[in-house]
């Protein structure tokens, strides 16, 4: 696959109650950096790494919203179109969390039962791949990638838009993958296996998986620049934008150098890793994992419920999944998910304890 750094980075640092953009004197992040100094620590970062960077948006923000909001570098070197609030990126598997609160959404209203066979939610002999029929796997198997689904290549992750399939259910089909492992026995991360709990939450919701995204994550957290559509067909502005952004590769040294042009990422399985929009529409929807009253669910007590362990690292009390939010080990313990493709790399991290 071709390799390019038009980067998207979100840094999410949790911090704090303030009111947005007042900085009291003394009020730090859990990791130690001044609210004053956030912007000059990213500035100071950019500058150091700028010889590998294309362009970037970051995003700081606490549980009263957005704390510092920057961009760097071009959106189209050649046109020296710098990067802007306008610039749209594509989320690559930062996109799974889209399906996961979509996921406990539906448990909330009992819709969605963590303990069922996802089986019963599918049509009679959908899955044809299994290699332990007699074993249950359940949405939490789905959500901790070890529901022992092998990632394979049966997706086209090279797709142009004309390969792209006609519906969800078709691409899943299409696209199944082998059960190579005993359910709960190994985490292996699985585009596939995401896009079937994708597809379940059309099978329970009654709708299309990008028009439930739409009514049930996008519209009420005023996110209108963000698209989640195979074809970006939900959102003609995003589609417009995405046209202006160029994806390269940069280096110290030049002759690495490499310029991919705008560098579709068609996702076949595109509940996996196809969302794209603004840098202000991710924060508002990664502010949303830890505002004062979460917009997500009816009760923060949902929300509390998905911070908590599902997966852990061997034998160990580390956590390594939490209902899809994978647990990450930085100066503070974090959850969020990262993702790539083609053109971009998005990152959202947030810290579930301050």
């Amino acid at each position: 696959m071709k390799k390019s750094l038009t980067m998207f980075i979100i840094i999410l640092i949790l911090v704090m109650t303030i009111p947005k953009n007042v900085y009291a004197s003394g009020q730090n992040t859990p990791s130690g950096i001044a609210y004053d100094d956030i912007g000059t620590e990213i500035d100071a970062y950019v500058e150091e790494y700028k010889a590998g960077l294309a362009s970037v948006g970051t995003c700081v923000f606490d549980e009263t919203g957005i704390i510092y909001e920057g961009y760097y570098g071009y959106s189209d070197m050649e046109a020296g179109i710098l990067a802007d609030e306008e610039t749209v990126y594509e989320w690559g598997s930062t996109s799974k969390l889209l399906v996961w609160v979509s996921v406990m959404q539906l448990k909330e209203q009992g819709k969605l039962d963590f303990e069922t066979d996802i089986r019963e939610y599918l049509p009679e002999g959908f899955l044809t791949k299994l290699q332990y029929e007699d074993e249950k796997i359940t949405m939490l198997n789905l959500m901790n990638h070890d529901a022992g689904f092998q990632e394979s290549m049966y997706e086209n992750q090279l797709a142009t838009e004309d390969e792209l399939y006609g519906s969800l259910e078709e691409a899943v089909k299409a696209c199944e993958c082998y059960q190579a492992y005993h359910v709960g026995e190994h985490t292996a991360y699985s585009n596939w296996g995401t896009a079937l709990a994708a597809f379940i939450v059309e099978r329970v919701s009654g709708m299309s998986y990008v028009d439930y995204v739409n009514e049930n994550i996008f519209k009420p957290l005023g996110m209108e620049n963000t698209s989640i559509g195979m074809h970006i067909e939900d959102n003609a502005w995003v589609r417009n934008q995405r046209e202006k952004l160029k994806c390269y590769e940069r280096y110290t040294q030049e002759e690495y150098n490499a310029d991919y042009g705008v560098c579709h990422s068609w996702v076949q399985l595109y509940p996996a890793g196809a969302a794209i929009g603004t840098t202000s529409d991710l924060a508002k929807f990664a502010q949303g994992f830890v505002a004062t009253d979460c917009p997500f669910f009816g009760s923060n007590e949902t929300r509390n419920e998905m911070f908590t362990a599902t997966s852990f690292h061997g034998d160990s009390d580390i956590a390594e999944n939490c209902h899809g939010l994978w647990a990450e080990q930085f100066k503070i313990p974090t959850l969020g998910h990262s993702g790539n493709t083609g053109g971009c790399t998005a990152n959202l991290q947030f810290d579930p304890e301050s």
